[in-house]
């Protein structure tokens, strides 16, 4: 469950910016829109939150920051050597920001304890990593790390201060000698089955998912369950697209190894994690969609590419769409409605404000430019968010901080200029 995540000085994002899917008092659809968190019934979470504003403002650019921890905490450790440039990027419109690392915390929940954990880093260096947990609801500060380089205490090569906590059980020292400058504490822990520390590496691993663009579907395997596949199939089905069933075709093939490499990095870069091993093994995949006669009870077999644009575009998302629901995990999708019909885009995200459906509490954070969805039949005020530009850096706020009057037409308003967020164009011409 995520419960907080914060960026500063990355990309676009110059000060700290903070997206918070803490529900307001507000009692409207309390228990289908929030749902509470373990050992506190005053504490809500919102199911979902959509983020608008006007193109290049920075909405993918929060989801990148999420992408690029979540994969600094997973591969730091095993993929990166000595020397290795860390993946972030600095708010460059200014000359004194552009020479601050970049930061990034978030606060989550994962088996009824909540966790805080922070990093702070550059191109060249980790400057400080944090984690602090919660179990029963009294702090307890696990780890902390901290570059000193001109503190006489610490060597040249090393400049780091650490701390760890009482609460953190287990071996810390000897992991603690494999962390390199380039790398997180946290990713080392895990490697090395640190039990406490593994639970939330799983965390960024497991149940934080990311779809920026892309251009293949994401396909959840959930160890070969022909039922999750018909699931699949269900949802195009329903979804008015003309298709009676699907199939999905594995042709082995045996790839070279800077191939896969190249292969296992692109999908990485695009929040998927899959081995080399799972490349070369899984190969080619086929996808194809079945059709009816309208004249009778014969079927077609179609390839995937032969379909439209919206049906391809909503295979992409399915299969990971209903993982997440089946699991209580988090999604982030970038720019959720391209090619997707206003109508089938609510429908998607009512899946997610349906208690019957989403059982597990899972949670959807994605950007949009479909004013459509800003309807208070579908979210509360605040599951929804803006981004705009303020002095070229990237500004998110909650449509909480206008509060709309009950029954406001909320598209209207946002149309309108009303909320902000929106491009000031004073007409094209060429």
């Amino acid at each position: 469950m995520l419960v907080e995540f914060s960026v500063e000085n990355y990309r676009s994002i110059q000060e700290k910016q903070t997206l918070i899917m803490v529900a307001s008092e507000d009692e409207t659809m309390l228990d289908s829109n929030t749902f509470s968190i373990p050992n506190n019934d005053d504490l809500r979470l919102v199911t979902s939150t959509a983020i608008y504003g006007p193109n290049a403002s920075g909405k993918s650019n929060l989801l990148k920051a999420m992408q690029t921890l979540k994969n600094l905490v997973i591969n730091s450790a095993s993929r990166m050597q000595i020397g290795d440039k860390l993946p972030v990027e600095a708010f460059r419109l200014n000359s004194e920001s552009a020479k601050k690392p970049s930061s990034f915390e978030v606060i989550f929940i994962r088996d009824d304890i909540r966790y805080e954990y922070g990093v702070s880093l550059n191109r060249e260096r980790v400057f400080e990593e944090w984690l602090i947990a919660y179990p029963n609801e009294i702090q307890q500060n696990w780890f902390s790390r901290e570059y000193l380089p001109d503190n006489p205490k610490f060597q040249p090569d090393e400049g780091y201060k650490w701390s760890f906590g009482k609460g953190l059980k287990g071996e810390k020292k000897r992991i603690q000698r494999f962390v390199r400058s380039n790398s997180l504490f946290i990713s080392h822990a895990a490697q090395n089955n640190h039990p406490q520390l593994t639970e939330v590496f799983i965390f960024f691993q497991d149940e934080i998912n990311i779809l920026l663009h892309i251009d293949t579907p994401y396909i959840v395997d959930d160890n070969n369950n022909k039922n999750f596949q018909n699931q699949i199939a269900k949802l195009l089905t329903e979804a008015d697209t003309d298709i009676a069933d699907l199939k999905i075709e594995s042709t082995p093939k045996t790839l070279n190894s800077s191939l896969t490499y190249f292969l296992q990095q692109e999908m990485e870069n695009r929040g998927m994690n899959i081995s080399m091993k799972d490349i070369t093994d899984v190969g080619k995949l086929d996808i194809i969609t079945v059709h009816k006669m309208n004249d009778s009870e014969q079927e077609v077999e179609f390839d995937i590419d032969d379909e439209s644009d919206g049906t391809q575009r909503l295979f992409e998302i399915a299969g990971l769409w209903l993982y997440v629901l089946e699991y209580g995990e988090v999604i982030f999708i970038d720019e959720l409605d391209r090619s997707l019909h206003p109508v089938l885009s609510k429908a998607l995200i009512k899946m997610f404000n349906n208690p019957e459906i989403n059982k597990n509490n899972a949670q959807l954070i994605f950007t949009t430019h479909d004013t459509t969805l800003l309807d208070d039949e579908i979210f509360r005020p605040d599951q929804v968010w803006f981004t705009e530009k303020d002095n070229s850096m990237t500004q998110l706020y909650s449509l909480l901080d206008f509060r709309p009057r009950e029954n406001e037409s909320l598209q209207k308003g946002y149309l309108l200029g009303r909320y902000g967020a929106i491009p000031f164009i004073n007409g094209l011409t060429i």
